[in-house]
């Protein structure tokens, strides 16, 4: 099912495109706020070989299950915690690739050109959204490009809380995770967190969970409150570990070609 809801947010966070830049913002909200789009595009060999992808995105039955038990497990082994839904916070699912792309952009233009009609956002606004569908239209091509893999995005998403996966949807693993609930307090002050610590509390994080077949961990680089790690025997597994600022708490994780995407972009930041 693709949601209306889901795919706004998505887009915020999933413009994976510059998670980096994003992933820097402590208000998650606001950034949800402030875009409309998701999506990702792969590779035509690797297009060919998506399982059960129709061209609209769409993901239902019991590969939706599958999909909803896989983002369930993580949240509960990873982060402890367990989903009340209710109409208001769904299961969502949708398929980013190649073919996905054009239908999921054309339809995020609809609902924008929609509230512009019916005169719920200025022009300024409706403006500011279409380039910003376009902008990570192109910025997501790029990233999938590079991935050389479409994407499943999973997730539940209310005003509060956003529990965000990618999953590569070729071999169905999760390649990225994103857990929000709530936003800081202006009054709220970030925690005085050493290099150290942050070390120590990824590569717990990395060990407990057994992150990107990780058998050896070995820090490779700190960034704000990203932490990239890397098997001692393998430079080709890594783990990106990013941690919250107000509770020192692992917030979030990529692994495998993710983290080494992400892993590059950090590097050659200026």
């Amino acid at each position: 099912m693709l949601s209306k809801k889901l795919t706004a947010v998505l887009v915020a966070v999933g413009v994976v495109a510059s998670t980096s830049a994003l992933f820097n913002q402590v208000n998650i909200k606001g950034a949800f706020a402030d875009s409309i789009k998701q999506n990702v595009v792969y590779t035509k060999e690797d297009a060919q070989e998506a399982s059960q992808d129709d061209g609209t995105g769409k993901v239902s039955g019991a590969e939706e299950e599958a999909y909803k038990e896989k983002s369930l497990d993580i949240l509960k082994k990873c982060f402890n915690i367990s989903v009340e839904e209710n109409e208001n916070f769904k299961f969502s699912v949708c398929i980013l690739n190649e073919k996905t792309l054009d239908v999921i952009q054309s339809k995020e233009q609809e609902w924008v050109q929609e509230e512009y009609d019916k005169k719920e956002i200025s022009k300024e606004e409706y403006d500011k959204r279409m380039a910003g569908i376009k902008e990570n239209d192109n910025g997501l091509k790029e990233r999938v490009k590079k991935l050389k893999h479409g994407m499943v995005q999973t997730g539940w998403v209310d005003e509060n809380k956003c529990y965000m996966f990618d999953f590569n949807e070729n071999t169905k693993e999760v390649d990225f995770v994103m857990v929000s609930e709530g936003n800081p307090k202006e009054s709220d002050v970030p925690l005085t967190i050493s290099e150290d610590q942050l070390k120590n509390t990824a590569e717990d994080f990395i060990k407990q969970n057994k992150l990107g077949d990780i058998e050896k961990p070995k820090c490779i680089l700190v960034k704000g409150k990203h932490v990239f790690y890397q098997d001692e025997d393998d430079s080709a597994k890594k783990a990106e570990i990013s941690i919250d600022p107000f509770t020192g708490k692992v917030w979030g994780f990529s692994v495998k070609a993710y983290a080494d995407l992400e892993y590059n972009r950090a590097i050659n930041e200026k």
